[in-house]
């Protein structure tokens, strides 16, 4: 299931970093491993004031703010977009949406992920990923992003699903 990643359009020798946001741990978990299977370079969004991480007020404080699109500050962090050919974006689902750092991340970097192969994947406890990744591939500019993965929190039935 991850040999997805590193055989889009063929190539097998491009330098990839995974780009990602992870509130409760799933999120980082998944990456960590794609990261160790492909060898890809892990970046990890923190935004300054951190969302809450459980009770109803994750979901509230969560799915609002990635329903009103918002980008909050983030912790200080490395990325040289000319080392790499490909960026991998790893995001929570939230409402529908990936989680608002990721948004500050794009925002950020948007001239420097000009040209760059794109692919990502979502973690989420209900649905709602496809959606997100039609989101996130609006957001970069694009009409879709290949290849998405989805990983339901475990526990699920479905383990996890390729498109």
């Amino acid at each position: 299931m991850y040999n997805i990643i590193m055989t889009a359009k063929g190539a097998t020798d491009m330098k990839t970093v995974i780009v990602y946001y992870s509130l409760g741990g799933f999120t980082k978990k998944i990456a960590q491993q794609l990261a160790a299977k492909t060898g890809a370079d892990l970046l990890r969004l923190t935004p300054v004031k951190e969302y809450p991480n459980e009770g109803a007020k994750k979901f509230i404080v969560g799915g609002r703010a990635a329903v009103a699109g918002s980008k909050p500050k983030l912790q200080p962090y490395h990325f040289n977009a000319e080392k790499y050919d490909r960026v991998v974006f790893g995001s929570p689902v939230w409402a529908s949406s990936p989680a608002p750092p990721i948004r500050t991340f794009i925002e950020d970097n948007r001239d420097a992920l000009g040209g760059k192969e794109l692919a990502a994947f979502f973690t989420q406890l209900g649905n709602g990923a496809e959606k997100a990744n039609r989101k996130l591939a609006k957001c970069l500019g694009k009409d879709k992003i290949e290849p998405e993965m989805i990983f339901f929190e475990p526990n699920k039935k479905d383990a996890h699903k390729e498109h």
